[in-house]
């Protein structure tokens, strides 16, 4: 066993390497579970207003994973989230390529309902894109995501921790308005999630501020649902007024999502498998059996009868079990890029780095 933070968080194994830090599997003693540890390198302030803004925002929501938990000791800081270990989207989709319609109907129903619990409580997330949404590995049961990293999301009461006319979030998923100096607002995320759906679609998660003309639009989403493709429409509507104001009727005007499995747009059946390693050997953690019986059932061949599983097993499950060397390996890229979101955050602090956070979580 590594070393014990707090007398509470036990990191177990090194799960990804990053720019900004490294992620952990960890042991929470307190609430008895699993969960994970993003140690920092950098520790510079915005590093730290983006760590203690993030520790205040927590929600209970079945597709939300915010922060239930923190503990200090010297110069680490954690904050704990739930283990979530089916990978991001953006890792998914630029491995394996593009979604089909019904499974993005899923998916997009699912982060919009999390949205609207989060805007019906005064909140815009702000970094809505696939790296910031993570997967549970079900297999081939319904999917189910859950949207994380609310690091630069803002209340409405908050005062600005950004220099005034600076753009917050990621470029190509940004409203037009922006540009402009507009302050947030809930449609903001909610054009965010409609570049989402295009993204998932065409599997291309990168994009350029701008780039999503009435014509692109229409040509990425052809061979939608109407039904779908009018409501991704009104999402991305470049005039504010016409788009829908906030995540819940944006959600509402979507068509009902299927409850059973989901395709790749190719028509292989997509399934969620465990993007971390195997447990490393000797570790002596409560409950770690039942997580090695749990991975091993999902992992079954009974799990992969549907035609075409095996197939899509292939491609979505043990091969990008482990980390790749360096930071430039996707499950770490997958990891470090969502930070909050299927981590905890350990935070190797300093000196007078130290002395901010710890003032700024009171």
């Amino acid at each position: 066993m590594a070393d014990v933070i707090a007398g509470r968080f036990a990191l177990i194994d090194r799960i990804a390497r990053g720019g900004s830090g490294d992620v952990w599997r960890a042991w929470d003693r307190k609430r008895e579970r699993i969960c994970a540890a993003k140690v920092l390198r950098q520790r510079d302030s915005e590093d730290l207003l983006r760590f203690a803004r993030e520790k205040g925002v927590t929600f209970d929501h079945p597709h939300l994973l915010t922060p239930d938990g923190w503990g200090a000791e010297d110069e680490h800081v954690v904050i704990a989230l739930p283990l979530v270990t089916g990978g991001t989207l953006e890792a998914l989709v630029s491995r394996h390529g593009p979604l089909g319609s019904e499974a993005v109907t899923v998916i997009l129903h699912q982060v919009l309902d999390g949205l609207a619990h989060v805007h019906a409580a005064g909140w815009v997330h702000r970094d809505v894109k696939p790296a910031n949404v993570l997967l549970e590995a079900h297999g081939l049961v319904p999917v189910h995501c859950r949207l994380g990293d609310f690091g630069i999301a803002v209340h409405h009461r908050d005062v600005r921790l950004t220099h005034v006319g600076m753009l917050n979030g990621t470029p190509g998923y940004l409203a037009p308005e922006l540009f402009d100096g507009a302050g947030p607002e809930p449609s903001h995320d909610v054009y965010a999630a409609g570049v989402l759906a295009l993204a998932l679609l065409s599997g291309r998660t990168r994009r350029e501020d701008r780039e999503l003309t009435a014509a692109r639009i229409d040509q990425e989403l052809a061979g939608a649902p109407e039904p779908f493709a009018a409501a991704v429409r009104r999402m991305l509507a470049e005039d504010p007024d016409d788009r829908f104001r906030d995540a819940a009727a944006a959600r509402d005007a979507l068509p009902t999502p299927p409850a059973g499995p989901v395709h790749w747009a190719d028509g292989r059946p997509l399934l969620v498998a465990d993007t971390l390693p195997p447990w490393p050997e000797g570790v002596d953690v409560p409950h770690a059996r039942e997580a090695r019986e749990a991975r091993e059932a999902r992992e079954a061949p009974e799990a992969r009868e549907a035609p075409g599983a095996a197939a899509g097993y292939r491609a979505a499950g043990r091969r990008t079990a482990s980390p790749q060397p360096g930071a430039d390996g996707e499950v770490a890229r997958a990891w470090v890029v969502s930070l909050g979101a299927g981590a905890a955050a350990a935070i190797t602090l300093g000196g007078a780095a130290g002395l901010l956070l710890r003032s700024l979580l009171g």
